[in-house]
């Protein structure tokens, strides 16, 4: 069996609760300044071909992110989706809690553009250590230690960054820090059936105009044309959420999950096309690493914090 190389940072689980009776959605597509609109099946849009590849490794190791990390979670949240999208009114159990947290914390980090982000910045941690121990190796050198440094780099895995990236990349989604925030916010499924325009979704579907820590957090996603999936730190918020009209709520968070876009948006049908071409794109893409965190890290890299 070949390993998998269609990569979906929005998978087709999720993807196909917009498909319509021709097992299709509408994939409305930002490219070159041109944005248009095409049916298409939920396997065939929201991927790129290896985006999690490690290279440099044995060829039955270069799809493991795929394969035994990106896969069972899709698999899990697949299941906790089907409890939101159903109104399943039973308590959630811990799987199941951790299974939905870990996904939506995987939509802020597994587009193409942050996995690359992450990658580059592994790399150039990485380059910037083998500086510091190139410039010292004759200090460091233990007896057993080959002569030079060339002889040194010879004998380590010269898949060390990208394995290094790759599991970056893994730890980040399984975030010990963050996950356990989400995990305990209140949650709440808000039907919104009879707004006059549907939900739609994208590549940047997550809402959350907070930070977590602040008291006034809360996580927003469309989960269907018609559903929202409200994570919230303070329970009166969902409330309030309830109580707004149908169809300005949709109004809204299609505005936000559009103008956060990078390349596309997902819908029922084009009836929003027009909305979507005058908005796509037009919000600035949320920073997964700041400048100042960059540096930090170079820094530690180079040995330089704690001196």
């Amino acid at each position: 069996m070949n390993d998998p190389r269609k990569h979906h940072y929005n998978p087709a689980f999720y993807l196909s609760q917009w498909t319509g009776g021709d097992g299709q959605l509408c994939e409305i597509k930002r490219v070159y300044g041109k944005v248009e609109a095409k049916r298409r099946h939920p396997e065939a849009t929201g991927f790129q071909r290896d985006l999690y590849r490690t290279d440099g490794v044995p060829e039955e190791q270069t799809q493991h992110v795929e394969k035994y990390f990106m896969s069972p979670l899709d698999n899990n949240a697949a299941m906790a989706l089907q409890k939101i999208i159903t109104g399943d009114r039973a308590d959630w159990n811990g799987d199941e809690r951790t299974a939905w947290t870990t996904f939506i914390i995987s939509l802020l980090f597994r587009n193409p553009e942050n996995v690359a982000i992450i990658k580059d910045h592994i790399l150039e941690m990485w380059q910037e250590g083998m500086k510091v121990l190139e410039a010292d190796y004759a200090a460091r050198r233990r007896p057993t230690d080959p002569d030079t440094f060339e002889g040194y780099v010879a004998l380590t895995n010269p898949a060390a960054p990208q394995i290094a990236a790759s599991n970056f990349l893994m730890e980040t989604i399984s975030n010990e820090r963050v996950g356990p925030t989400i995990f305990n916010m209140h949650w709440t499924r808000h039907d919104l059936k009879s707004s006059k325009v549907s939900l739609l979704t994208s590549d940047r579907p997550i809402i959350m105009p907070f930070g977590l820590g602040d008291p006034r957090a809360y996580i927003g996603l469309p989960v269907s044309p018609t559903v929202l999936f409200l994570a919230s730190r303070n329970p009166d918020f969902a409330k309030t959420v309830a109580s707004w009209n149908p169809t300005k709520l949709a109004k809204e968070l299609n505005k936000v999950v559009v103008c956060q876009a990078r390349q596309f948006v997902w819908a029922v049908d084009d009836s929003q096309l027009e909305f979507v071409r005058r908005h796509i794109a037009s919000a600035p893409d949320r920073p997964i690493l700041t400048e100042e965190q960059k540096q930090e890290a170079l820094a530690a890299a180079r040995g330089e914090i704690g001196r």
